[in-house]
């Protein structure tokens, strides 16, 4: 199965934002979240599509419910895929 178009980046990039404005270190939010560091790193660096076991897991250590989480990647999602001229 091919990817969902512009999904992996707007997971990396809402991640990121979310995890730095909730002032939380890579390890931080690894330790918090129970979900492996390098797992975490490889999310943020676009080279993993999460698991929707770790999308729960993020989204509780980041004091969001899951549906929040999955809405804000959406939005990004849409907004990448727009601004590329495939929308």
């Amino acid at each position: 199965m091919e990817d969902y178009p512009k999904l992996i980046e707007a997971v990396s990039l809402v991640l990121k934002r979310l995890r730095e404005d909730a002032g939380l270190s890579k390890r931080k939010l690894a330790e918090i979240s129970s979900i492996d560091r390098v797992y975490l790193l490889q999310l943020e660096q676009g080279k993993y599509r999460p698991t929707l076991n770790s999308i729960f897991f993020l989204a509780e250590a980041l004091e969001m419910p899951a549906a929040q989480l999955v809405d804000l990647i959406e939005r990004e999602q849409r907004t990448l895929k727009n601004a590329s001229g495939d929308g």
